[in-house]
């Protein structure tokens, strides 16, 4: 059975995507999961720190969905061409992550210029993915990727993936099945790849 914590927020998440957060109210929540305001409240003191709580909320589904263990355990001694599928699986599973849950998708896009998001979560947007920083610094060690900081590597990789994952999702403009997620993760990496570079 779902908590009562994580019953609000996967609650506010849908009433977000209803709505709009503007709109979204601690009334209107009560009313869609019915439960009371004091049940709300008892866990979250304001609309900013529940929506502040479900932005964490989604950066955490999506590092679990990502398996990052798989990249934080990598030897530095592995093949090139295990670390490049690592790669080009890590832009995969984001986009099957969101595709699976459209509601986080539309959350952290319309939420990441918000009033109600804290400036430590706009300074630190990509902190969620700094667990892949040692796994960045192999690729530049091997010389698969090209030196520049792991922000970049990320704020690159993210800022791609979610403009096109808005316009498949959100604005329904396009459609990214399996061949054209292939054809999207060979135009992100080329853009990364260090040129002639030698795959052992």
């Amino acid at each position: 059975m779902i908590e009562t914590k994580e019953k609000i927020l996967l609650g506010m998440l849908d009433l977000v995507a209803e709505t709009g957060l503007e709109k979204a109210s601690i009334g209107r929540l009560c009313k869609k999961i019915k439960v009371s305001p004091g049940n709300v409240y008892f866990y979250f003191s304001s609309k900013v720190e529940l929506l502040n709580t479900l932005y964490y909320y989604c950066i955490n589904s999506l590092i679990e969905a990502v398996d990052i263990k798989t990249y934080t355990e990598i030897s530095k001694d592995e093949e090139c061409t295990v670390y490049t599928t690592l790669m080009e699986d890590l832009v995969k599973k984001v986009i099957y992550f969101y595709k699976s849950n459209p509601c986080m998708l539309n959350f952290i896009i319309t939420s990441k210029s918000s009033c109600y998001l804290s400036d430590e979560i706009k300074r630190g947007r990509f902190t969620g993915a700094n667990f892949f920083n040692s796994f960045w610094e192999k690729c530049k060690d091997k010389g698969i990727i090209k030196n520049v900081s792991t922000e970049f590597i990320i704020a690159f990789i993210l800022g791609v993936i979610y403009e096109f994952m808005k316009e498949d999702i959100i604005h329904k403009n396009i459609s990214l099945d399996d061949e054209k997620i292939d054809i999207l993760n060979d135009l992100i990496w080329s853009g990364l790849y260090v040129e002639n570079r030698v795959m052992s």
